[in-house]
């Protein structure tokens, strides 16, 4: 059995820092779209960051996206 590569409340905590610095709401950073920043606003280390490789993966197609479809959807969240 092959362990998780990060624990349920560390992806947890590295989810809902994606959320704020998408919707431009950090508490940690200064909100830029980082991946530094990502690992400082969750609270987690680098090398524990770099282990979450859904997470990474959903950062790296978000911040593909276009600032457009960004804009949409952190309207959508703020309803």
């Amino acid at each position: 059995m092959t362990p998780a590569a990060v624990s349920a409340g560390t992806e947890q905590a590295l989810c809902e820092a994606t959320e704020r610095l998408f919707t431009g709401q950090p508490t940690r950073t200064d909100g830029k779209l980082t991946k530094n920043n990502l690992w400082r606003e969750a609270g987690v280390s680098r090398a524990t960051t770099n282990r979450a490789t859904s997470v990474l993966a959903d950062w790296d197609n978000r911040v593909g996206q276009s600032p457009a479809t960004l804009l949409a959807e952190s309207d959508a969240l703020r309803e």
